[in-house]
């Protein structure tokens, strides 16, 4: 029985587990479909030891773990943040966007961390901590045609400390559930591509990498999204916040 459930979960989440079904991990192969680890901590605390666990096997084996969260001081402390990136320096990784994983002349072990949504107002509030550690994150950016001129300033100057903007769809909804009721040809028109194409009028680079709002997927989306970007990233499983 525990074979089938290591089957089930590394289909579920794009295989990107190296040698352990459990670890939200890259090793490098190129592979599209990539799982984040959520860390959010603003209900409960996150289990420290996973966390540990996942950068001490990243460093290891030289993969790249891979974790998100959303809004700091409020879904995520920024102590948690702080640690997570002192520990990933400690370890020896080295810090990845999405966009560095195109990159796959050098294998190493890293950490691609990012955050999700549209808070540029908190996302610059831990710009201090990713100086500091010399962390490089992804911004998956949902909602820019709300945001105020001086949010978007905000995400510019992130972007210019050499943080990656990705998209991650205009207004945040549920997408099997949008397809479900208008069709994946809605979904890509006026969902997913008006994302990429904000950030690209923007001035961003085109992106390579899209997430998913609430992790929920279908193999179909997927392969309408791989159209226009090399991966796309999902949650893996019910997450309290995503």
């Amino acid at each position: 029985m525990r074979s089938v459930v290591l089957v089930v979960a590394f289909a579920a989440c794009g295989d990107n587990y190296g040698y352990y079904a459990d670890r939200m991990a890259y090793d490098w192969d190129g592979r599209q479909l990539v799982c984040s680890q959520p860390i959010d901590d603003y209900e409960t605390p996150e289990p420290w030891d996973r966390i540990d666990t996942e950068l001490q096997l990243a460093a290891q084996y030289g993969w790249v773990a891979i974790m998100h969260a959303h809004i700091p001081g409020e879904t995520i402390a920024r102590a948690t943040f702080e640690r997570v990136l002192a520990d990933a320096q400690g370890y020896g990784l080295e810090f990845v966007t999405f966009r560095d994983l195109e990159n796959r002349t050098e294998p190493r072990g890293g950490l691609a961390f990012a955050f999700d949504d549209n808070a540029p107002d908190q996302w610059v509030t831990v710009r201090d901590l990713m100086t500091l550690y010399g962390a490089h994150v992804t911004f998956f950016v949902a909602r820019w045609i709300y945001m105020t001129d001086p949010e978007h300033q905000e995400i510019i100057e992130l972007a210019s400390d050499g943080h990656d903007i990705e998209p991650h769809t205009v207004n945040h909804l549920d997408g099997p559930t949008y397809v479900a009721a208008n069709g994946l040809d809605a979904y890509m028109q006026n969902e997913v591509l008006p994302s990429f194409q904000v950030l690209v009028d923007a001035g961003f680079p085109q992106p390579v990498a899209f997430a998913y709002p609430f992790g929920t997927r279908t193999p179909e989306m997927d392969a309408a999204i791989l159209q226009y970007v090399d991966r796309v990233r999902t949650t893996p499983g019910p997450c309290p916040y995503r």
